[in-house]
């Protein structure tokens, strides 16, 4: 059996283990551990650390993004560098969205799937040496010169965060939207400005987590459900997606997720669903209040329209919910506009 190194970090205490077959920031990340980085090339410098104890190596050279008087005075890489002993380290951790930087970021359409009849899925490519560090649930601003720039929750899970997935739902008479869904193409160039917005998942709470989302509020809760899975979280997880018709459940996920992980349960909830439907009906909120008698000790994340996110919020907290474990984020109540 090959030996599992033990990766300590002196500035929070947290630990994890990791067999030395990929750097010490990708297993960070791996086990929930916000470890500051940039490129994740060796270029940019920022996840820089201080090795206090054992031993690192680099498996292709010391890369760019360090100068040996850095190496001499203990310094590392993270995203480059490679246990070879249990290590402690260094390195201040990102504790909340205001911890990361708003970058302005050139980016490439790499692909375009069309989900259903109004929802398409988008994957934006960042060139070269450059990668965006996010928190699971935050947006960012997709920025074309011939339009306002646009805020889409970011879809997949911050981990490979060189690439950046969108859900874009075609608005009526949303300019933008009908640009994307009919004109844009693979390979065009755009920007994206962020990461922005409160509405990320806080992974050092134990209580039970209720997500509530609508329509393509679903694409942040889809990033902190990845995200837990990848991390292994075994908090209990119930996911409540409100649309009007069953071909508005635009993804399978959902119903993988539960089926694959005894902590995930998802109910999805129809309120103008076809005569063939026999699940759940009416609105997404009143679902969760028939099923859970006290919200107290309950976190609770809502993303969606704005009718929605207010309707969580007052009927829950009438529920029980105390309203500091209630997350949602300020654009999501302009959802019309900026989610064109």
């Amino acid at each position: 059996m090959k030996p599992m190194f033990k990766i300590e970090n002196q500035a929070s205490g947290k630990t994890f283990l990791t067999d030395g077959d990929d750097s010490i920031l990708s297993d960070a990340l791996l086990h929930g551990l916000n470890f500051p980085y940039g490129c994740q090339k060796g270029f940019c410098g920022k996840c820089k650390a201080t090795i206090i104890e054992g031993e690192i190596g680099y498996e292709n050279g010391v890369p760019n993004g360090i100068t040996s008087e850095e190496i001499d005075d203990g310094m590392a890489l993270l995203c480059q560098c490679r246990a070879k002993s249990d290590v402690l380290l260094a390195v201040a951790e990102l504790d909340s969205a205001f911890d990361i930087e708003v970058r302005n970021l050139p980016c490439k359409v790499q692909t375009i799937n069309h989900l259903n009849h109004d929802v398409v899925q988008v994957f934006l490519k960042i060139p070269g040496a450059q990668s965006l560090q996010y928190l699971a649930g935050q947006y960012i601003d997709l920025i074309h010169p011939d339009f306002d720039p646009r805020s889409f929750s970011i879809a997949n899970a911050p981990i490979n965060s060189d690439v950046i997935e969108l859900h874009v739902r075609l608005v009526e008479d949303g300019k933008f939207t009908h640009f994307v869904f009919v004109k844009l193409k693979e390979k065009s160039l755009l920007k994206i400005e962020g990461p922005k917005g409160n509405f990320f998942f806080r992974e050092e709470s134990k209580r039970p987590v209720i997500l509530v989302a609508g329509g393509t509020g679903f694409a942040p809760i889809k990033s902190i459900i990845e995200h837990a899975i990848t991390t292994q979280l075994e908090r209990q997880i119930y996911l409540y997606w409100g649309v009007r018709d069953e071909v508005d459940l635009y993804m399978d996920l959902p119903f993988k997720w539960a089926d694959d992980h005894n902590n995930i349960h998802f109910v999805p909830v129809l309120s103008e669903p076809n005569a063939a439907w026999q699940g759940r009906v009416g609105f997404v909120h009143e679902s969760v209040l028939a099923d859970f008698d006290d919200l107290t000790g309950y976190e609770v994340y809502a993303c969606g329209p704005p009718v929605m996110v207010k309707s969580v919020a007052k009927s829950f907290v009438e529920q029980g919910m105390i309203r500091d474990n209630f997350f949602s984020d300020a654009f999501v109540f302009a959802y019309t506009t900026s989610h064109e």
